[in-house]
This record gives structure tokens, sequence and C-alpha cells, in this order.
């Protein structure tokens, strides 16, 4: 079974490895203040639907670990969710966890700071254990798929760094490679911080997975010439119609997937669906910095003055062959989804 070491909750401290660095350095952070898990989230440091929404539980057990009176955790922790649901707004993850332990912490009727305390903390591992089962799950569902001799289109960043698991797309790929099936991974570098290039090729390779990055304008060249196969992405948010929000250039990618007629996957566990937007024209797309396009590891590489850099594309529901859950997978359309929280 396939660990991730990447993520580690111990005495009121998360301790996680600083993405920003990879895969030149490996330093490992040490989130207790809210402000180290709000950076930390911004500047990605942290990312990934998966984990920051977990990451996010921690840092409200992290803000109250020291404190014993009921009314200040009360008070102290409700300050932390309201914060942090203003880190990035288009991952949902982030929201449906910290809106549900917001419902827990409003219930609590006890005046006992510890046992409020210890309630948030038991709700942070419980996401933790659970999003953990959630890529275990997806990966089973989703393996299957890949035959011997595939070419396996990928976007972005899916594996453990992004989850607390074993991964969404990456890990449906880590668990048909546990399996003994013979395949390989095309990697997008993913502009603008290369999430791809940096973050996916360093755990394909610490896998000994066969893999090949490209450049986000090659892919067309590749599916012209029929060298994809198959596709996989995760998402940060999805439509209750499936429409989903991910990495700029998903929808690219899926566009050309279904015009060549390859199939293209989305994996993503329950929690990363948004069941109060109907489409993707509710989803809000962050915008981030000019110098994440103008620059690469801090180094100057444009003049330019006007910079557009949303962070996400939304791919229409009618692009997306399926959707693989912990629950199965579904079709994405409302019907298939509405069932999923039946």
């Amino acid at each position: 079974m396939i660990q991730n070491p990447y993520f580690r909750w111990e005495n009121g401290v998360l301790h996680t490895i600083n993405q920003r660095e990879l895969p030149s350095k490996e330093s490992w952070l040490k989130l207790k203040k809210l402000d180290d898990y709000f950076n930390a989230i911004r500047e990605l440091k942290v990312r990934g639907a998966p984990a920051i929404g977990v990451v996010a539980l921690f840092a409200v057990a992290s803000a109250v670990y020291e404190e014993n009176d009921s009314a200040i955790i009360r008070k102290k922790s409700l300050e932390v969710v309201e914060k942090l649901k203003t880190a990035r707004p288009t991952a949902v993850n982030i929201f449906n966890g910290l809106e549900a332990l917001k419902t827990k912490i409003d219930a609590f009727n006890k005046e006992n700071g510890e046992e409020m305390k210890e309630m948030i903390e038991r709700e942070a591992v419980s996401l933790f254990e659970y999003e953990v089962m959630t890529c275990d799950k997806m990966a089973e569902n989703g393996a299957p798929l890949i035959k011997d001799g595939m070419n396996v289109l990928t976007q972005c960043n899916t594996g453990m760094l992004a989850t607390p698991g074993i991964g969404t797309a990456l890990g449906v790929m880590f668990k048909a490679f546990e399996n003994n099936i013979k395949f390989h991974v095309y990697v997008p570098e993913t502009r603008p911080l290369l999430q791809g290039g940096r973050l996916t090729v360093y755990e394909l390779e610490k896998m000994n997975i066969p893999y090949t990055l490209i450049t986000d304008n090659m892919r067309g060249h590749l599916f012209y010439n029929r060298k994809i196969d198959i596709a996989f992405v995760g998402a940060d948010r999805i439509a209750l119609n499936g429409d989903t929000a991910n990495k700029i250039g998903t929808f690219e990618s899926a566009f050309l997937a279904h015009h060549h007629k390859i199939p293209f996957y989305v994996v993503a566990p329950t929690t990363t669906f948004d069941r109060k937007i109907n489409s993707g024209k509710d989803i809000e797309i962050e915008l981030r910095k000019n110098e994440e396009v103008t620059s690469i590891g801090g180094v100057s590489v444009s003049i330019a003055k006007s910079v557009y850099n949303p962070a996400f594309d939304v791919t229409p529901a009618e692009y997306i062959t399926s959707i693989i859950t912990e629950k199965g997978i579904v079709k994405s359309e409302v019907e298939c989804i509405k069932q999923l929280f039946v």
C-alpha cells in the first residue's frame, strides 16, 4: 500500500513539504499560527483541492490548541474559519470543510474548552482520514481503465502532494502501476507555476513511472499524431451539471480529447462537488499575480506590463467522459451526480 509522506499532524503543528521550493529543494513547513496556514495556502506552498480542505481544518485546531476557555476557543476558531475562506476562491473543498466545522462549532453547547478543542481536532483528523479513503477508492475505481501500452495525459499535479492520500488523477496511475500495468504519462508543464513540470515529474520520478514532459501548447500535436490514448485530470470544483473547474489548460485537453474521440476522465472526491451551484458559469475563477507569468523561479522572463493570469478554467460537462469518485464512476450529468448524495 502506497503511503503519503507529505502531511503529519503532531502536537498542534502540521508538518508539510514546501511545494514552492520543489523539486530543487525539499524543505518542510511547520504550520502553527493562522498566518502560517493562510500564507502557505495563498502562496501555493500547500495546494491541491483535497489537501487545502484538510489543512484548513488543522489550521483551526492549531489556532486553539493552547487555549482553555471555551468562549475564547469558539471566538478564535470562527475567526480562523472566516479568514481562511478568503485564502483561495475556486477550490471548493476548503469551503465545504470549513462550513461543516462551523456548523459543529455553532452546535457545540458545552462550556468545556477541552472538549471543544478535542471536537475540532477530531473533525480535522476525520476529514484527513476520509480523504485518504477517497483517494484509495478512486484509485481502485479508475486504475482498470489504464491498459498495457497506453499513453496517458494528465494536467497540473494531482498526486500525494495535492491530497492527504495516494492522489486523485495521479492516484489512479499510481494504482495501475502498482498493479503492474505498463504505461507512459505525458505531463504538460502547466503554466504559470509549472506544477506539472515541477511537482508531477517529481512524483513520477519517485514512483519510477515512465513519463515525458511537454509544453502546454504541445497537446494538439500529440492528439493529432495519435499519441494520447486516455486522459485523467483532477478538479477544484464541480458544479451539479458536471461542469468542472481545474487548473488552466484543462479545457483545451478536454476539447482536443473530445474531437479526437479519446476518453477524458475527471478524478475527484465528492468533497469537491459544489451542490450549491448548477453550472460552471457560477464558479469564481481565481486571478493570480502577474509575476507568476512574467518570471520563473524568481527570475524575470518578460517585461510585460499587462498580464492575464487565471489559475483555472472550466471544462463543460459535455467534454467529460465520466467523473471518477470514491462512490463509483458517474456520467457528468445532473441526475447521475445527484445520485452521489442520496
